[in-house]
């Protein structure tokens, strides 16, 4: 007949013990991080050339696409502007761990004629999930490109202008950075738009260019999610906290403790 090996009480109580602290180091893991910010979409319009129509398909992280430095969600830029071509970009804004790497890349480069003015780029995104957001990007004007960008959300076509920057002509790129107010968060279905005006261009080049587009904020687990997790490490460790209550008497610890 086969024999079993039988642990004695100090054993069980011990791993328990294990049990409970795993437990506990699980239920740490489970409650929201704050500020731990984290790429959520990001575009850096690699995937073109020189010259050729500007990439608008955003860089994921693997597996949902193949650049570590991407976001954790994908999007597609759109645009009402009727010239824009992939010109020379920046390292500028460009995220750690984007693995293209070409230097100074690829960007896109608008039209800035008076006609152009009030144009705009967007894209959407799922923001159930996102908090603390912020929109970031390289630009870089010439001449009588566009001088002023708008910042604005649209939810189920009400759009909410948050602001305006002023874009330095000359001097090269530079970061300009929109906070993204609460009031976009939680919304399945958000578009995030650049409106641009102030060219005064004649329009034989393109003379304001943007390039490594982030949209950065902390990433929410879902409130479900939390909660079942949490419940299910809560009901672990009452069950181990009676097993060890019953287990520690039997292990001569109480004895000793009282001799």
């Amino acid at each position: 007949m086969p024999k079993f090996e039988r642990r004695s009480p100090c054993a069980l109580a011990f791993r328990s013990l294990l049990i409970l602290a795993g437990a506990l180091m699980l239920t740490a893991a489970l409650a929201p991080k704050a500020n731990a910010q984290s790429v959520l979409i990001y575009f850096n319009f690699e995937d073109s050339f020189l010259g050729g129509p500007f990439d608008p398909a955003s860089d994921d992280v693997p597996p949902l696409g193949d650049n570590p430095g991407g976001g954790v969600q994908h999007s597609t830029l759109e645009t009402n502007l009727t010239v824009t071509a992939t010109v020379a970009g920046t390292l500028v804004n460009r995220t750690a761990g984007d693995s293209d790497t070409a230097n100074p890349g690829l960007a896109m480069g608008m039209r800035t004629t008076p006609v152009d003015n009030g144009g705009y780029v967007q894209f959407h995104a799922n923001t159930t999930t996102f908090s603390n957001m912020s929109l970031s990007f390289a630009i870089n004007t010439q001449g009588n490109g566009f001088n002023t960008v708008q910042f604005s959300y649209i939810i189920g076509g009400v759009e909410t202008v948050v602001g305006s920057q002023f874009i330095t002509s000359g001097g090269g790129f530079h970061v300009i950075t929109f906070t993204v107010p609460v009031g976009a968060e939680g919304q399945p279905d958000v578009i995030f738009r650049l409106t641009f005006n102030g060219g005064t261009s004649n329009g034989n080049n393109l003379q304001t260019v943007i390039d490594n587009v982030q949209l950065n904020g902390t990433i929410v687990p879902e409130p479900a999610t939390v909660a079942g997790g949490l419940l299910g490490v809560l009901g672990l460790c009452w069950f181990q906290r009676r097993r060890i209550k019953l287990l520690l008497p039997r292990c001569g610890f109480l004895r000793l403790r009282r001799a």
